[in-house]
């Protein structure tokens, strides 16, 4: 029972932001955009966001360990982060002007990751190793199901309005609320002694401990070029489509964004669920993590050159399926490697800077394009760009060793790797 609330509410704290970048701020800022700027107005509001979220996600972390330390689990705050982004939804809802928009995506980013940070680390807390990837892979349909909650909100609010940011919280509450109230979890794992490496010694696997997290690091810096930006501007360069002749008169902007979302987090929960469970079954999850990384390149190369909806479809729900193997396998590797430190939250935190940084310069790069009004027209080289570094990320993954963890590690005096 507690894996499946823990899964529920890491569901939750997806939809918190998902349907928010992928519908109710583009939609926002195309509300206000005549007056404001429009693309430019975006541009900025998801760099502003990317930048707060870099920081507050390894603060959250850190507080969260802090917490785990003091009071044996983080339960007190993971509620605070969700009392947080309750208040950050309702000045949202009614930000209607640019400077108080921004203000209120500054607060979102931070509330968000104050939910996030502390919920991330559950599975190193408590899943036990030979789990992992199963469970990681639950967690990773996070991403689709938030996705698929994007036509859910779309039919529930399809105008810009407060009912859409009312519909999602209430969603993201009914989620989360479920571990907070009931909190199944008991003591977290115990450190296992790890067998000492042949001709080696602790000291010595640190290096490799650190080469493994470096590489995993931009293996999913890389993936995570192509899915910011298909989340952050798919509305838009949607819109772009439909004026040229692949638009489908009975389309609306809202509508195909809806549909896609709803196929791409279908085919994304099958992808996350059987190669994270598949992975368990293996001795070396680096296979796995090679073929998702490809098979992500070559959806997004279908995606830039696809000539028709059926086409764009299809690309766009192999690319979800994809990246979501990806990071559900990454997920668990990067856990198994975590399990022993007493700092869970903070190497979080620092992995998922390879999260917020790809928004950060994708958001450059568009921000560049929209100045020269050339972002619909020139985002299909970019997404051949974002093709490119899955195939650079499948290489990182091959240059991995087998799995070091941070047990019988010897700390140095600063407890740096503890």
């Amino acid at each position: 029972m507690g894996e499946a609330f823990y899964v529920l509410a890491y569901m939750g704290a997806n939809i918190a932001f998902m349907p928010f970048l992928v519908l109710l701020l583009p939609r926002r800022v195309a509300s206000i955009g005549v007056a404001a700027g429009g693309e430019h107005l975006l541009a900025l509001l998801v760099l502003a966001g990317g930048i707060t979220a870099s920081l507050a996600n390894i603060a959250a972390g850190q507080i969260s360990d802090r917490a785990m330390t003091r009071r044996g689990n983080r339960r007190r705050a993971i509620a605070g982060g969700l009392a947080c982004l309750f208040a950050s939804y309702g000045v949202l809802a009614f930000s209607y002007s640019p400077p108080v928009l921004a203000l209120g995506v500054i607060a979102f980013q931070i509330a968000v990751n104050l939910l996030l940070g502390p919920i991330g680390p559950l599975i190193a807390d408590y899943i036990p190793d030979e789990r992992k990837g199963n469970i990681a892979g639950f967690l990773n349909c996070g991403v689709p199901v938030a996705n698929g909650s994007v036509a859910v909100i779309a039919w529930a609010a399809p105008v810009d309005g407060s009912t859409g940011f009312a519909f999602t919280i209430a969603l993201v509450a009914a989620c989360v609320l479920p571990l907070l109230v009931f909190w199944p979890f008991g003591s977290p794992l115990k450190p296992q002694p790890a067998p000492m490496p042949v001709g080696g010694d602790a000291g010595g696997r640190t290096p490799l401990l650190l080469r493994n997290l470096a590489l995993a690091w931009w293996a999913r810096f890389l993936l995570q070029l192509g899915a910011a930006l298909l989340t952050n501007y798919l509305y838009p360069y949607i819109a772009f489509v439909m004026q040229r002749p692949m638009a489908a008169s009975r389309l609306t902007a809202d509508t195909a964004v809806g549909w896609l979302s709803l196929w791409a987090a279908l085919a994304a929960c099958c992808g996350a669920v059987a190669f994270g469970r598949l992975s368990d079954m293996l001795a070396d999850r680096r296979s796995l993590m090679i073929g998702s990384a490809l098979l992500a390149a070559l959806a997004l190369t279908g995606f830039a050159t696809a000539p028709g909806w059926w086409m764009l479809a299809v690309a766009y729900a192999l690319f979800h399926l994809a990246q979501a193997a990806f990071f559900s396998v990454e997920a668990a590797f990067v856990a198994e490697i975590i399990t022993s430190s007493r700092k869970k939250g903070r190497w979080l935190g620092y992995m998922n800077l390879a999260n917020t940084l790809p928004a950060i310069l994708i958001t450059l790069l568009a921000m560049q394009a929209s100045h020269q009004n050339v972002l619909g027209s020139a985002m299909h080289l970019v997404l051949l760009v974002c093709a490119s570094a899955c195939i650079i990320a499948a290489g990182l993954c091959f240059a991995m060793r087998d799995h070091l963890g941070f047990d019988g590690l010897v700390p140095d005096t600063a407890g740096r790797y503890n």
